[in-house]
């Protein structure tokens, strides 16, 4: 239950333009206080090797201070920033344009997966939607990619193609020039994108199709001489046939289209083309709600019980048929631990180690042998709604090591893996390696700042010889660790 008035800003760092959204709930009902849009055309800047254009980042950099006044009003876990494709595809290479992003904001941005995108557009869409629950395809053209999901209250099926009006604009339109001699670009793009398509034909069999965001709702614009209504096929046609017939795209002489969207309109228009040829459309709806209104209502969950993250986890645990009862030994000892090292530690912080140990046994369900580094993969690279990925990548981390040498991490933004809390965990799992219930009465964990620090009862090592052998054990894996663990008999 949202309390009076309760305010929400959502940040989508697009890869064509930038958006903003600050929004608040009023009777369980979202309103729009406010919303901003910069046309920042970050996937232009992103060359082959995966690197950002410097004047680009300057671009997006110098777009993001007007934003921030309005994000700073709010608590930081009512703000959300996200970035989409092309900062996925950058992600590896932009630390330093991540870093100056969040020194900005004061918000540290999160790059999501396609599918984690494809759910909270459909998640903004629904927001929107009147009339009683159907089955409904929603797609949404961006600058990098398109998103396309098939659902009714729930998405049943997410899809995230790598075709978007700024990538095609720079592999089609280069040069600006849509038909040249016996090459006709916009027919080019619009086959590449059909080919694309090929296997998702029965995505808007028998739904209602919804389309969001910025070329849609041009295309809408010119073919409802300047109103955001439906869109037709014998519309979206006849428009197609005449940009198809333009030399260059200066020559695109049409009503109601923003001068700067001209650039990537031709792009767009060629994609959602495609959509409605490939998966045989007559008609899509277009919604005002999109993925920043999506952000809005997952962050309004997170905080008030509806952490779609934690549905996640549970399904993933019941997917992989995971020890419950292990996974509650090992929490509650690991948490407990948590709570004498370091009695302040952020709440999310205690939820991502619960996580982590609801999924430390997942690789069992394959193999024995190299169940860590499996189940490691599994999480990391599963489509985990509600995560970012760098707290998929903190997860599978911890899932590696819950035992054996400690692995090294490679830090980068977004991924800065606790030692507080693999420590934790390596402990609760050695505590409960031979799967029962024992007390903590005689453990004492601390930090002294240099070194972490066990004390162990002696009567409690007699009664467990095995547990005890593993604590010594453990101790000479952190020798090696910038703050090494030391174990005391008292």
């Amino acid at each position: 239950m949202q309390a009076p008035n309760e305010r929400y800003a959502a940040l989508d760092l697009g890869s064509n333009s930038f958006h903003l959204l600050l929004a608040e709930f009023r009777d369980q009902r979202m309103v729009r206080l406010h919303t901003d849009r910069a046309m920042v055309r970050l996937a232009e800047g992103l060359d082959i090797n995966h690197h950002l254009d410097p004047a680009v980042t300057e671009r997006a950099l110098t777009a993001l201070q007007r934003f921030q006044p309005v994000m700073d009003k709010l608590p930081l876990d009512h703000v959300r920033v996200v970035g989409t494709n092309t900062l996925r595809m950058a992600a590896a290479n932009a630390d330093g344009f991540l870093e100056e992003v969040e020194s900005i904001l004061g918000v540290p941005v999160e790059i999501i997966s396609g599918i984690e995108e494809a759910r909270l557009i459909f998640t903004g869409v629904l927001a929107a939607a009147n009339g009683p629950p159907r089955l409904r395809c929603i797609i949404d053209i961006g600058g990098g990619s398109t998103e396309l999901v098939r659902g009714g209250d729930t998405p049943q099926q997410l899809e995230s193609l790598d075709i978007g009006c700024v990538s095609y604009s720079k592999r089609f339109f280069a040069d600006g020039l849509i038909s040249r001699n016996t090459v006709n670009h916009f027919q080019r793009a619009r086959r590449a994108a059909r080919a694309e398509l090929q296997e998702l034909q029965h995505i808007a069999e028998g739904a209602e199709v919804t389309g969001c965001s910025g070329t849609i709702k041009a295309v809408a614009r010119i073919c409802n001489d300047g109103e955001v209504k439906a869109i037709k096929r014998g519309d979206i046609d006849q428009l197609a046939h005449r940009v198809s017939s333009a030399k260059h795209i200066a020559d695109l002489d049409l009503p109601y289209l923003d001068e700067e969207r001209r650039p990537v309109f031709a792009a767009g228009l060629a994609i959602l083309h495609a959509i409605f040829c490939e998966l045989d459309i007559m008609r899509m709806e277009v919604s005002p709600y999109a993925i920043r209104e999506g952000i809005v209502h997952d962050l309004a969950g997170r905080l008030h019980g509806g952490d779609r993250r934690a549905d996640t986890i549970a399904a993933m645990v019941e997917r992989w048929q995971v020890d419950t009862n292990q996974a509650k030994r090992v929490s509650s000892t690991s948490l407990n631990l948590l709570q004498q090292l370091r009695p302040q530690y952020p709440p999310e912080g205690k939820v991502r180690l619960h996580w982590a140990i609801q999924l430390h046994e997942t690789g069992l369900a394959l193999t024995h042998s190299s169940f860590r580094k499996l189940g490691a993969y599994m999480v990391k690279h599963a489509d985990m709604a509600g995560f970012a990925k760098s707290e998929q990548e903190h997860l599978a981390y911890l899932v590696h090591n819950q035992r054996g040498r400690i692995k090294p991490p490679r830090e980068h933004y977004g991924f800065h893996p606790s030692p507080d809390l693999l420590l934790c965990l390596r402990l609760g799992c050695i505590i409960h390696r031979d799967r029962t219930e024992r007390s903590l009465d005689g453990l004492k964990l601390y930090d002294q700042g240099d070194a972490y620090h066990l004390e162990a009862d002696q009567q409690w090592l007699e009664d467990s010889p095995a547990i005890a052998e593993l604590l010594e054990q453990e101790e000479q894996h952190w020798r090696s660790q910038n703050r090494p663990l030391q174990i005391t008999a008292v």
